[in-house]
């Protein structure tokens, strides 16, 4: 079990410093524009959950409301 286990920290540390080399290598300004598109993905995300949610549990209200008991 330790020997997976070790394996595991041994590919996370490789893909970790492959990952540091490539943003190394970017130039200041594509640095900027990859962390602005991260931060508008997760941006578009959040607020597609929250109308989701949103529309999620309008609908269930609007459902009891149009129930006949």
């Amino acid at each position: 079990m330790t020997e997976f286990v070790d394996a595991v920290i041994e590919f996370a540390k490789d893909k970790l410093d492959q990952a540091m080399e490539i943003w190394d290598s970017f130039d200041e300004d594509k640095k900027k524009l990859l962390i602005g598109c991260a931060v508008a993905g997760v941006c578009v995300i959040v607020v597609a959950s929250v109308f989701y949610g949103l529309g999620k549990a309008r609908g269930k209200k609007l459902a009891l409301m149009e129930e006949d008991f």
